[in-house]
This record gives C-alpha cells, sequence and structure tokens, in this order.
C-alpha cells in the first residue's frame, strides 16, 4: 500500500467515525516536526465541500506521522533495551551490555587492567562475537592470558535461562577457538545466571565482576563452611578453576532466600597447575615429614586447596593404624600443617600393654578365622587401633587369592570383633574359614558356586521383574561380579522414562536387589 492510499483510507475512517470533530482531533495531534500540513482558512472563500475534503487529509497526514513516528520510536527502543550481560574475566573483568540482536550496546571495564585491555577499542554496535575475538585477542596481546594461566571465565547474566545458555555456548566455543588459534590450551568457566541482588551487592562491596562473585560464591557453597568468599576475592581465575576444579561440586538450592543463587559450572579444557610444585611432589614432602615411605602408605590422596592466603596441596594418608593429613605449601612444598590421628597420643597417660596379645598373635586369629595361611598372602599387616589416644583393638588386613581381608581383633582375647572381605573375582581355592568367635556374626564364606546362569538369563531376569519386554529396554550392561563369594550380575537398563538397577544372584536367578528412578 502507498502512502497516498494510507492516507485516503485514514482520512476516509475518520469521516466516518468522527465527521463532525474533526478540528478537535487535529488539535489533539500536535505539532510534527518538519512536516507541514496546509490548510485553508475560515475566510477563503473556497466552498464548504472543497474544505471538508482537504480537512480529513490533513487529519490523515497527522495521523501517518504520528503512526509512522511512534513506530520508529518503538523500534529504536527494544533496540536499545538490554537482553543480555556478558562478563569476561581473567584479572581484567570486562562487562558487555548486549541487546536481542546480539549487538553490544556498551563496554565496561570492571578494574583497572580491564582499562588497558579496552583501550582504543570501540565496540558498540559490534557483535558480540565480533567484541569476543577482540577482547580475548587483546589480553593475549597483553600477556593475560598464556599456558601457565590459561583459565577464562564467561558469565551471561539473563533473565531469559534459555537465550542465556545458548549465548553462553556460542561464546565459550568462540573463545575456546580463538585460545587454539593462539596456540594456547585454555581453560574455559561458563556459567548462566539470572539477576540477583545479592550478587551485585558482593560484586560492588569487593570491586570484582557479578561473575566471578558467582564463580566464588559457588566454591564457598561446595566447602561446607571451610572458605569464606573474603579469602577468595584476591584469587585470579586460575586459581579459582584449579579449587573448583578440585571441590568438583555445584552450588546447593538456596535456603529460605539465605545464600545466593548460583548456577552450576560449565568447563572445559584443565587449568594449568605447572606453576605449582605438582601433586606427585607435594606427595612426597608429606611422606618424607612423616618419615613413612610410599611402599607402606595406603588411601594416598592429593588436591588443591587455599588456605591462610596461599594456594596448598590438602594430602591425606594412612600408615601403620595412623591417619595423617598434611597442607602442603603449593609454590616451595614446605609442610605448612600437619595432623595425625591413630597410635599412641603424647599427654595421655601410659596405657599398660602387658595384657595385649600382640600384633603377631591378633594376626593369628584372623588367618585361622578366614582359613588362610600367612604364606598364600601377599601382604598381611597388624597394627594397634587408637581411639582419642586409647588402644580400641588390633586391625589386621591382608590379601589371599581374589580377596581383600579386614578383621578388628579384641586387645586381649583374639576374639574377632569385625570381619570384612571384598573379592575381586571367583574364588581361586578353598580357603574360606569357619568364621567362628567374637561378635562378627556368622562368617561362612562359601566357594565356588554351583552353576552360573549367565548374562542372558540375568538380563532376562531383571527384564521379567520389571515388566520390560526385551524390545523395549535400551542401554543394557550386564557385569558379571563377586560379593561375599557370592556370584552376582549387577544389570542396568531403560524403559519409557525410567532407568532401572538389578543386582541378580548368579546361580539362582533371584533378585537380590533393585532400583527404578526416573531417568
Amino acid at each position: 500500500m502507498t502512502d497516498r492510499e494510507l492516507e485516503s483510507r485514514l482520512a476516509a475512517a475518520l469521516e466516518r467515525t468522527a465527521p463532525d470533530d474533526v478540528e478537535a482531533v487535529l488539535a489533539r495531534c500536535g505539532a510534527q516536526t518538519g512536516a507541514v500540513v496546509p490548510l485553508t482558512g475560515q475566510g477563503s472563500g473556497q466552498s464548504g465541500r472543497q474544505k471538508k475534503r482537504w480537512v480529513p487529509l490533513a487529519v490523515a497526514a497527522c495521523l501517518v506521522l504520528a503512526v509512522a513516528g511512534g513506530g520508529a520510536g518503538y523500534v529504536h527502543q527494544l533496540n536499545q533495551a538490554v537482553a543480555s550481560v556478558v562478563c569476561l574475566d581473567v584479572n581484567p573483568s570486562v562487562e558487555l551490555t548486549v541487546n536481542r540482536h546480539e549487538t553490544v550496546l556498551s563496554a565496561t571495564p570492571a578494574n583497572a587492567d580491564a582499562v588497558a585491555i579496552l583501550d582504543g577499542m570501540d565496540l558498540t554496535g559490534a557483535k558480540v562475537d565480533v567484541a569476543m575475538n577482540a577482547i580475548v585477542g587483546s589480553m593475549l596481546t597483553n600477556g593475560y592470558v598464556d599456558e601457565l594461566a590459561n583459565s577464562i571465565l564467561i558469565t551471561v547474566e539473563d533473565d531469559d535461562a534459555q537465550r542465556g545458555a545458548a549465548l553462553q555456548q556460542a561464546l565459550t566455543a568462540q573463545a575456546d577457538a580463538i585460545l587454539a588459534s593462539y596456540q594456547v590450551n585454555g581453560a574455559i568457566l561458563s556459567q548462566t545466571i539470572q539477576n540477583s541482588a545479592q550478587l551485585q551487592q558482593l560484586a560492588a562491596d569487593y570491586g570484582i565482576s557479578s561473575g566471578k562473585a558467582a564463580l566464588i560464591q559457588t566454591i564457598v557453597d561446595g566447602s561446607h563452611g571451610t572458605k569464606t568468599f573474603e579469602s577468595l576475592v584476591g584469587l585470579s581465575i586460575n586459581e579459582l578453576n584449579l579449587l573448583y576444579s578440585a571441590l568438583n561440586t555445584a552450588a546447593p538450592a538456596p535456603d529460605g532466600g539465605q545464600e545466593v543463587q548460583t548456577a552450576p559450572v560449565q568447563t572445559t579444557g584443565q587449568a594449568n597447575d605447572s606453576a605449582y610444585i605438582g601433586l606427585e611432589a607435594a606427595q612426597q614432602a608429606a611422606l618424607a615429614h612423616a618419615g613413612v615411605s610410599a611402599a607402606d602408605a595406603a588411601f594416598l590422596e592429593a588436591e588443591y586447596d587455599w588456605d591462610d592466603g596461599r594456594m596448598v596441596y590438602e594430602v591425606e594418608f594412612r600408615a601403620g593404624g595412623v591417619e595423617y593429613e598434611y597442607e602442603i605449601d603449593a609454590l616451595t612444598g614446605e609442610v605448612v600443617k600437619y595432623e595425625r590421628e591413630g597410635g599412641s597420643v603424647s599427654g595421655l597417660p601410659a596405657v599398660d600393654t602387658g595384657s595385649f596379645i600382640g600384633e603377631e598373635a591378633a594376626k593369628a586369629a584372623a588367618l585361622a578365622d578366614a582359613g588362610v595361611a600367612e604364606a598364600d598372602t601377599t601382604y598381611c599387616a597388624a597394627w594397634l587401633d587408637y581411639d582419642d589416644g586409647w588402644p580400641e583393638c588390633y586391625e589386621v588386613e591382608f590379601m589371599a587369592d581374589n580377596t581383600r581381608y579386614e578383621y578388628k581383633i579384641a586387645l586381649t582375647s583374639a576374639a574377632v570383633l569385625e570381619r570384612e572381605l571384598e573379592r575381586y573375582g571367583p574364588p581361586a581355592g578353598g580357603n574360606t574359614g569357619t568364621g567362628q568367635g567374637g561378635n562378627a556374626g556368622a562368617g561362612s564364606d562359601p566357594g565356588g558356586t554351583a552353576g552360573d546362569i549367565g548374562a542372558q538369563a540375568a538380563q532376562q531376569a531383571a527384564l521379567t521383574h520389571a515388566g520390560v519386554a526385551a524390545a523395549d529396554a535400551y542401554e543394557l550392561k550386564v557385569e558379571r561380579d563377586w560379593d561375599d563369594g557370592r556370584l552376582e550380575y549387577e544389570v542396568e537398563f531403560k524403559s519409557a522414562g525410567y532407568e532401572y538397577e538389578y543386582k541378580i544372584d548368579g546361580t539362582s536367578g533371584a533378585v537380590l536387589e533393585f532400583e527404578r528412578d526416573w531417568d
């Protein structure tokens, strides 16, 4: 439709709906900048019919201008509205506001380092992917991102969760590609959050971006009270990435509005830790301080932590009935803290051990109960187990055939207090024991099986119990296992929106355990 046709139709409509109020309508149109509407005055000498024909046309022109001007204003307002806020954090923090077309409305440095990153850039009006390329490239050029500090945090704040998540994924993929083009093995943390007054307040109080505030809060929530927000504010994104990877936990849901709502953080790549001594060196430092050889240490673990203003490794291990916990400085290898639990404790009255049976007798009692000769064990160890500094019992551990045995033996009577065994395959021999003594209960451990129903029969037993046809099941898994001397099959499958897990007796086909959960 041409402007002329639109004008004509508006004039006709106006005459039909308000023929006696044309002057009032004109008055309500108001002045239009740059628009001249020719109207003939009352004393022009023109006929009333001619005048009447011109007035509707003038009103129509006024309405066309008003509608066109209002529509353009509305579109302009939409294009200037902030749909998403994107934060890029390394140590420099840059905040971008983006409209619904993913066009940058503003680029703001959140700290002093970011001023240099944005120096000479005018990103207003650029697409957000172009801005991302420019900012990450500047961070790389200025040395804020390299192989030693290779982590970047991308945060999208958007009240439309679906739109925010899509933008988060697109920006993460692009940042990863940019780092690869610079031959940097990058590690990217990304998250989508919604507007939170608490997060904004934390960011303002500590002079950081809302994205970094959300990441720190996630780590604090996952630390179960061992870390505070204030203690982590000064860390770089790479250090926070190492801590988050060590915790490997998502923030819990808010409780009564007291906790800041944070979203699980997605990670790609691995944060570089080559600035530190490494996990293996930290383990060796702890073992050397404890005077324990690696061969004698069990359940050795080490992970990153931040404590008292420094990055440390937490190392935990057990040896000779004693549990050790160490904190090792991640930069120097110095022992920062250590604790030991178990064994004798200084400061307590001496314990008269004259009535104790001794480690060798405890070992013999456990071996006799299991029906195993010490010569047939891979290893065999016994030690006094302490509770709050006082001896409680003897602990005995040994491995024979494919079975690991753990015993607790009374201090003075050689009675079996507890026993536990775990098989890693079918028993290789008939050393099963009779299970006499103590409060251990019936400890018979029959070896061997009367027959094996096979994986197919175990699978069918589980499907039958669940009432699921084989054709309707998918992601089927069947594993053969031994538990306390009994042959079992673990069967897992999915069907009709549910996930099933079964334990089937390997000789009888009986259902021993089962679970059904929503998939």
